[in-house]
């Protein structure tokens, strides 16, 4: 009997959510080629926003009845407005009008609703896979290099991490789907874990104005969205296949992938294969810097009733013989590689929308994320320790450590949205992520003893167990909420977030070295053991907040003003880290404070029909920052982990696009941050100069893009204690890309280029820093080839 009331309040429930008459069904085609248009939104008044598919088709069925705002964009056209008076089945063919210069009409879903991205106060910006696609970029910061307050730190070719406006690594959150990529950052290369070529956009929030993210967004958000299959009016299948190629490290690239789906369903799956050498660079081969990796993933959405969607997903990355030619805490002859790295994430969602028209959306994900993370350092260290009377010399080589991690992610979120008064745009949700991490190290040392005569009388194989992080957890709570209100209709909006965090740490007793096989025997109670960590469970509690308000003084110029509030709780790393790889010590630190952030952005954007300028002014003020401190270790070099105080970074990056005569447009980027250590004096570390990256783009018959670029630099001797100053430079490159060929059900494109035209040797200050990379890339033509089917 009880179930099945429960069942007739489902079904009543049910109904009378859904049960509208109205609908409003459409096509957007190319108007100059007449073609449809794949993935442009459609957005009716402000919260109702469908994509269309491979046909340009698009639906919304069971509307309420009434007056529609309407609003279709996508990335290289200009957006479509109208306004529709929608009572019954309404049907409208849309042409959108391609455009030279983007005018940022997107929608952008950082903030957790769906917004177009210049409607955003604050500094955000969208990376399309329609940039991706046009290179075989080596990892995701390679691609996004030249966008503005975006800075590359290079480890190899394949191992990268992205500098925000002077913050990278544990004060940058990273995203894939919304999902946390929670692991090492020291040298775990998180960004480059990710399948380039199923990218369908990367949208990143620079500086700390968003706390709805909660701990770890000091510095900035990086949300990669993967792609994706779209529902089809009709059963159809289409994919598309890739084929590259780069000289500078003699990498072929190879992906496909296949997208099917119907009324009610959808799907996707996709793979790659990569494989390169050594970079090549004006002084000489970049020693150690080779890889080669695959991904495979696969995607399922099913829509079980009207206005609601089901979706399973699943991602496989692993990386094989990776080079690590330049981080400090290795010695300079060292040999480093990964000799695999794997990611692999499961996640499945429900989405149910229009619920009614005040609770218009409620969601719910959960997702599962392993990382194994295996490093083999071959030190080339010899260590002569002379005799005694009363002992032989001994010559004492490290042979191989052999540090392994794995890293476990839970992540769960539930979230609704509500429009109030048609105008109130409301987020509030749940967010539950953990990482688990569990650590092993290895140290192989072969012990000679020496008599007078130079001669090996005895030889000693040792194995030491370590263990450089205790088996440890890190679990975070966050309730949040998240307003976005329009107070004057395209004239005057506010944004408003707050969050609250509970977070709670665990780490195991650890004994160091856990123990000692010497030739075979093993001993659990090595001399010299010693408990390096304590058991500790430690509690953290913190508030974020963040305000934006955005003004538009007429069509064209708008004003943005956005404050934040933000907090860190210092990473497992950071907390416990004890690594001795041969060359400095690295301690962390459980007193440890958490960071805490003010900052202010001032934006002034201006767009018209032929010009655009996109520009931020921002200040940062942190207390109790965390970073590195030399010092003395046991009679040795040592890096720990310490709260340096007080903190400023601030400064100003700016785009802007000019269409100077039909299809010619000129681009330019300008980016610069000062980085201030207020309590000790001097300057931050890790501070990427002044740069800028300016450039042409035009078309040659309508058929070829082509495009010349400078990367330009300026010296940065604004640098930490321990840095070295970095000479200014330019890099020149040009591409020249196909429009799509179609032949038959077929459609090919062709990207060629070449990068670092007249092979300039340089060196990066942020890549520098992590070592051994005193010269970037030489010069490197690439070619790529796109078909889609």
């Amino acid at each position: 009997m009880r179930c099945r009331i429960i069942i007739t309040i489902l079904t009543l429930v049910h109904f009378v959510a859904f049960a509208q008459k109205a609908s409003f069904k459409g096509s957007v085609i190319d108007s100059m080629t007449g073609e449809p248009v794949e993935g442009a939104a459609v957005c009716l008044s402000y919260n109702i926003i469908s994509y269309t598919n491979n046909e340009g088709l698009f639906t919304f069925e069971r509307l309420e009845k009434g007056q529609y705002g309407v609003k279709i964009s996508h990335l290289g056209y200009k957006s479509f407005s109208d306004t529709l008076e929608i009572q019954d089945t309404v049907y409208k063919k849309i042409r959108l009008e391609p455009a030279p210069i983007e005018f940022d009409e997107v929608i952008v879903t950082t903030r957790r609703v769906d917004r177009f991205l210049r409607d955003s106060p604050y500094s955000e910006l969208l990376y399309s896979r329609e940039s991706i696609e046009k290179k075989p970029f080596a990892s995701l910061p390679d691609a996004l290099k030249t966008e503005p307050g975006i800075s590359l730190v290079r480890e190899g070719a394949w191992g990268t991490e992205l500098n925000i406006r002077g913050l990278s690594r544990e004060n940058v959150i990273a995203l894939i789907d919304g999902n946390r990529i929670a692991t090492s950052t020291d040298v775990a290369a998180r960004f480059s874990m990710v399948d380039m070529n199923d990218i369908e956009n990367v949208e990143i929030i620079k500086g700390a104005s968003s706390s709805i993210y909660g701990s770890g967004a000091t510095g900035g958000i990086v949300n990669i969205i993967t792609r994706s299959s779209r529902f089809r009016d009709n059963f159809s299948l289409n994919g598309n296949v890739s084929a590259g190629y780069n000289t500078v490290n003699r990498s072929p690239v190879i992906s496909t992938s296949l997208y099917g789906g119907g009324p009610v369903w959808s799907s996707k799956i996709a793979a790659s294969y990569r494989k390169a050498g050594n970079i090549r660079t004006p002084a000489g081969e970049l020693r150690n810097s080779q890889f080669e990796d695959y991904g495979l993933s696969a995607d399922l959405s099913a829509s079980p009733f009207t206005n609601h969607k089901m979706n399973l997903n699943y991602q496989l990355f692993k990386a094989l013989n990776v080079g690590i030619p330049g981080s400090f805490v290795f010695p300079s002859n060292a040999d480093i590689r990964y000799p695999d790295e794997k990611r692999s994430l499961f996640s499945a969602g429900y989405e149910i929308r229009n619920l009614t028209p005040f609770f218009y959306k409620l969601s719910m994900k959960y997702s599962y994320q392993t990382i194994a993370r295996n490093v083999e350092n071959i030190p080339h260290i010899v260590q002569y320790i002379p005799g005694t009377p009363t002992s032989l010399a001994r010559r004492v080589s490290v042979l191989k450590i052999t540090p392994e991690a794995d890293h476990i992610n839970n992540n769960l979120q539930l979230q609704g949205n509500f429009l109030m008064n048609g105008v109130n745009n409301l987020a509030a949700g749940l967010d539950y992520w953990d990482r688990n991490y569990n650590g092993f190290r290895k140290k192989y040392q072969r012990i000679e003893l020496i008599n007078d005569q130079n001669e090996v009388v005895n030889t000693i194989d040792k194995t030491i167990g370590e263990m450089p992080l205790p088996d440890s957890k890190y679990r975070d709570l966050g309730i949040f909420l998240q307003d976005d209100y329009v107070f004057i209709q395209n004239r005057l909006s506010l944004s408003l977030g707050t969050r609250l965090d509970l977070i709670n740490i665990q780490s195991e007793k650890t004994p160091n070295p856990v123990y000692e096989i010497v030739n075979g025997t093993i001993n659990y109670t090595p001399d010299g053991q010693q408990i390096i960590w304590g058991k500790k469970d430690i509690n953290d509690r913190a508030y974020s907040a963040n305000l934006g308000i955005k003004y538009s003084l007429n069509e064209s110029l708008d004003l943005t003003l956005s404050l934040g509030y933000s907090f860190r709780s210092p990473s497992l790393e950071e907390r416990f880290q004890y690594i001795d790889q041969g060359s400095y010590v690295r301690l962390g630190n459980p007193s440890l404070q958490s960071e805490r952030g003010s900052s202010a952005d001032l934006g002034i954007r201006y767009y018209q029909a032929d010009f655009k300028v996109v520009s931020s002014f921002f200040f940062n003020y942190f207390t109790d920052l965390v970073s590195e401190k030399p010092a003395i270790f046991e009679n040795r070099q040592a890096l720990i982990k310490t709260n340096i105080g007080k903190a400023r970074l601030y400064g100003f990056d700016l785009r802007t696009d000019y269409n100077i005569y039909q299809d010619f447009v000129l681009h330019g980027i300008l980016s610069y941050v000062k980085g201030d250590d207020i309590t000790a004096g001097g300057n931050l570390s890790e501070i990427p100069p002044l740069n800028g990256n300016f450039g042409i783009e035009y078309k040659l018959f309508r058929t070829l893009e082509a495009g010349l670029s400078a990367e330009i630099y300026a010296a940065q001797d604004d640098i930490a204690p321990f840095e070295i100053s970095t000479p200014g430079y330019a890099v020149f490159s040009f591409s020249i890309n196909t429009e799509p060929i179609n032949i038959s059900a077929y459609s090919l494109r062709i990207y060629s280029g070449l990068e670092n035209i007249f092979d300039k040797n340089y060196r990066d200050h942020l890549s520098t820093l992590r070592g051994n990379i005193t010269a970037a890339p030489g010069r490197n033509f690439y070619i790529k080839f796109t078909t889609e089917f």
